[in-house]
C-alpha cells in the first residue's frame, strides 16, 4: 500500500473510531433537544445506539426512549436522531426522528399517545394522540406543520358526547403551531397554540345553552361566552407542573 494512502487512512480510522464511541448526550445537544424544553433523567450509551430514560417535554411525560443518530442526514449537514418507545399491553409506544437542519428545528413521523394528567388543569384533557405528525420550527416560528392530532376528554358533561375525542391536523399560523381540533358534530372545539419559545395556550369551546350547564360549567372553570361556554388554559413547555 502506498505510503501516503496509509497516512490518509490512518486519520480517517481515528476520527471513524471516535464518532463510533461518542456519547449519546452530546448528539442530544447537537440535535437541539436540549433548548426546546426536553429534559432526561438520564442519557447513556453511544451517538449510534443510545438510552434517554425518564424523557420530558416541558411538563408531558415520554418515558424510557431508544436514541440513535442517524448516519446518512450527516453527510448533507443534518442531525437527525430516531427515537422510539416499543409497545406494551397499555403503552402504544412512541416513534419520531428529531433533529436539526441549520437553524431548523424538526419532528419528523412523531406517532404516540401522551397523557395530559393535570398538566392542562382545569382543561378536562386526559391524553393526546398524534399521528404521523411533522412540525418544523425555524428562528423561533413554526415554518410547518401536518399530521392527524386527537385530544380525548374526560368530562362528565349532561348533553355532551365526547367519548371521541377532538381530532384535527398540525398546522402553523403566523409562526405559532396550532392545533384546531372539533367533535363530530362541531359544536365543541378544542384550539392548542405553540409559539417557538414554548410558551402554550388551549381553549376549549362548547357550543350551546343547556340549563344544567349554567350552574354546572361555572364549577369547573368554563366562563360564559358568546353562543356559549369556555375554558382557557396557557403554560411553558420548560416547567412542569405539580411536585
Amino acid at each position: 500500500m502506498p505510503r501516503a494512502l496509509t497516512y490518509l487512512l490512518i486519520p480517517v480510522a481515528v476520527i471513524a473510531i471516535a464518532l463510533f464511541f461518542l456519547p449519546l448526550r452530546l448528539a442530544v445537544g447537537m440535535a437541539g433537544l436540549e433548548g426546546s424544553g426536553f429534559s432526561a433523567r438520564a442519557v447513556s450509551g453511544s451517538v449510534w445506539n443510545g438510552r434517554i430514560e425518564g424523557a420530558q417535554l416541558g411538563p408531558f411525560p415520554l418515558g424510557d426512549l431508544d436514541a440513535g443518530l442517524l448516519l446518512l442526514p450527516l453527510l448533507t449537514g443534518q442531525v437527525m436522531m430516531d427515537l422510539e418507545r416499543p409497545s406494551t399491553a397499555g403503552d402504544a409506544g412512541l416513534v419520531a426522528t428529531v433533529g436539526k437542519s441549520g437553524n431548523s428545528l424538526m419532528v419528523q413521523d412523531l406517532t404516540t399517545v401522551m397523557a395530559v394528567g393535570s398538566q392542562l388543569a382545569p382543561l378536562p384533557a386526559s391524553a393526546i394522540d398524534l399521528q404521523a405528525v411533522n412540525i418544523s420550527f425555524a428562528g423561533g416560528r413554526c415554518q410547518s406543520a401536518s399530521g392527524q392530532v386527537r385530544v380525548s376528554l374526560d368530562a362528565n358533561i349532561p348533553g355532551l358526547n365526547l367519548k371521541q375525542g377532538l381530532l384535527g391536523r398540525a398546522e402553523c399560523q403566523d409562526g405559532v403551531l396550532v392545533l384546531p381540533l372539533q367533535s363530530g358534530s362541531g359544536m365543541e372545539q378544542l384550539t392548542l397554540k405553540l409559539q417557538g419559545n414554548g410558551f402554550y395556550t388551549a381553549r376549549l369551546f362548547l357550543s350551546g345553552s343547556d340549563r344544567a350547564w349554567t350552574l354546572l360549567l361555572p364549577t369547573l372553570g368554563f366562563r360564559k361566552v358568546p353562543s356559549g361556554y369556555a375554558i382557557k388554559v396557557a403554560g411553558q413547555l420548560g416547567q412542569r407542573n405539580g411536585p
